[in-house]
């Protein structure tokens, strides 16, 4: 039964951790989540509302959740289900999808814990993920994007104002707790994505299923008359069907995500984007776009310089001493359109000094291994000289010794199979002597009725059915036991078995017949009609 009681949250490692752990709710699975994480403390962390910062090492902390210290005082959290750790879950996977993005953050944790996490990135930016569905949204504050947790309702006019409202939602699979991202517009409600479709740009985030859903900076954001508050608004949001190809055909617009994904995905397009984002430099553009296109170029030149200093760092490494994985790394490195004609012969004349380098370590090894071979024979010759005659004289005293053995097994096993057939031969010769009492008694009991009978028949009115199973060699010799005693000018008591006329029963008592030196006709017609008459006058006797 479940424990209604239980702290389903907890934290790996330390008490400040904000590692989330998501306990199980039963005995049984909690022993095994503890087996999985035996090396890894588990906390009941001090980032809980009202959170102890004791440390879980029995099933009791994390059911009735009492100290171990022997104070018996309960912990003071309140929420202790999935959903009290979601400010912990959604800081995991913001920082792991900003890594993505090449980005660091300072995540804090406003009060009341577990009401909002609120992320600052390296580049000054700041977006808050508001979680406690029970407090207003501060949407006048002064982050740069505002991010609605599970539930969390949003006012009418503030998403018409705004255009679009930006939700995160947490989802149990099998490998963990999943955050997926959402976008609400007016009237259509929330597409949701994974996180891995959203691209984080110098004006918004944007999604594969929302593309156009990018947000203009605060700096530029329009203000609402009377309230003189700051509101956060997209770009043609107001008119989105009106805007949305010239949207959707800026060319800005997609160099610029363009070399995100290339970046993100660290593919071979990102000098083509940089390129395309410098020509479109040289035209005329409008200084909101020629802000976004230096900022992109900024990254992708970044890369480009980190691109050259490694590849410098590989094919320095490369000339003090070139190895296999060097030389893979440095000529794929080499295939950088900003690579050097002086970096290509580098890596040319560093392949070329290994596998000389490689060739004359093989010729001396291949030498040194002959010379060993040689002095291996030798041995093995004088060894093999010098034991030549033993191992001539202990083969043949094996050979022998094996011979007689296999004589005096062969000699024991044919006595074990001649004795074995003989009492097989005797208990069958039993069996059968056993079931001709059975048999001549029901022949002569259904002659003297005037009935013909069967195999089975016999087998059930006599209760030895194995007779209905016998082989036809087996019934042959059976009949001949029963017939033994007949007279020549009777009639066999066996007849009424042959009666019916089966091929069977023909073939048996054709064979009966040969055994005992009785004619019999050859056609089975023929047979037949014997046999009626045979039947007639065994009912006489």
């Amino acid at each position: 039964m479940m424990d209604r009681r239980l702290i389903q949250t907890a934290v790996f490692g330390s008490s400040d951790s904000d590692e989330p752990a998501l306990c199980p709710e039963t005995v049984e699975e909690l022993d095994a989540f503890r087996l999985e994480h035996e090396n890894t403390t588990i906390w009941c962390g001090t980032n809980f509302e009202g959170g102890c910062g004791r440390r879980c090492t029995d099933k009791i902390c994390h059911f009735a959740h009492y100290g171990t210290d022997g104070s018996g005082q309960p912990c003071t959290r309140t929420a202790k289900g999935k959903d009290s750790a979601n400010h912990l879950f959604a800081k995991a996977h913001l920082a792991s999808w900003l890594r993505t993005h090449n980005h660091t953050a300072e995540f804090t944790y406003p009060e009341p814990l577990g009401s909002a996490v609120q992320a600052r990135l390296d580049d000054g930016r700041t977006f808050l993920v508001h979680l406690d569905r029970n407090r207003p949204v501060a949407w006048d504050d002064d982050a740069w994007e505002i991010v609605l947790g599970p539930g969390v309702p949003v006012i009418t006019d503030i998403l018409k104002r705004r255009g679009y409202v930006h939700r995160i939602r947490f989802e149990d699979r099998p490998g963990g707790r999943v955050m997926r991202f959402g976008t609400e517009l007016p009237g259509q409600g929330t597409t949701w994505d994974s996180l891995d479709d959203v691209t984080l740009t110098p004006e918004g985030l944007t999604t594969v299923t929302r593309p156009d859903g990018v947000c203009i900076p605060p700096s530029e954001a329009s203000r609402d008359d009377g309230a003189n508050e700051r509101a956060i608004v997209t770009v043609s949001r107001s008119h989105p069907h009106a805007g949305r190809a010239a949207r959707q055909d800026d060319p800005v617009k997609r160099a610029v995500m363009r070399l995100d994904r290339a970046l993100r995905e660290q593919t071979n397009q990102i000098h083509g984007a940089v390129d395309t984002i410098r020509r479109l430099l040289e035209t005329s553009q409008t200084p909101e776009d020629i802000g976004r296109l230096r900022l992109a170029l900024s990254r992708g030149q970044l890369w480009t310089e980190q691109q050259a200093g490694h590849r410098r760092a590989v094919i320095g490494r490369l000339k003090a001493r070139p190895t296999p994985d060097l030389l893979v790394e440095a000529a794929q490195l080499v295939k950088d359109p900003d690579a050097t004609l002086e970096e290509r012969e580098a890596v040319r004349a560093a392949r070329a000094r290994y596998e000389g380098d490689q060739a004359a370590y093989q010729r001396e090894l291949a030498e040194q291994r002959a010379l060993k071979r040689q002095q291996r024979e030798a041995e093995q010759q004088e060894r093999e000289a010098a034991q030549q005659y033993q191992e001539a004289e202990r083969r043949r005293r094996a050979e022998q010794a094996l011979t007689e053995r296999r004589q005096a097994e062969e000699e024991q096993a044919l006595a074990k199979r001649r004795e074995a057939e003989a009492a097989e031969r005797q208990a069958h010769a039993e069996k059968l002597a056993y079931l001709a009492l059975f048999l001549s008694g029901a022949l002569k009991k259904a002659a003297r009725e005037g009935r013909t009978t069967t195999w089975e028949e016999v087998g059930q009115k006599t209760g030895q059915r194995q007779l209905g199973r016998l082989t036809h060699q087996d019934k042959l010799s059976l009949l001949q036991t029963v017939e033994v005693n007949t007279l020549p000018r009777n009639p066999l008591w066996s007849t009424v078995l042959a009666a019916g006329g089966t091929s069977e029963a023909l073939r048996l008592h054709r064979d009966l017949a040969h055994l005992l030196q009785r004619t019999v006709p050859d056609s089975d017609s023929d047979l037949v009609a014997q046999l009626t008459a045979d039947c007639a006058r065994l009912r006489r006797q």
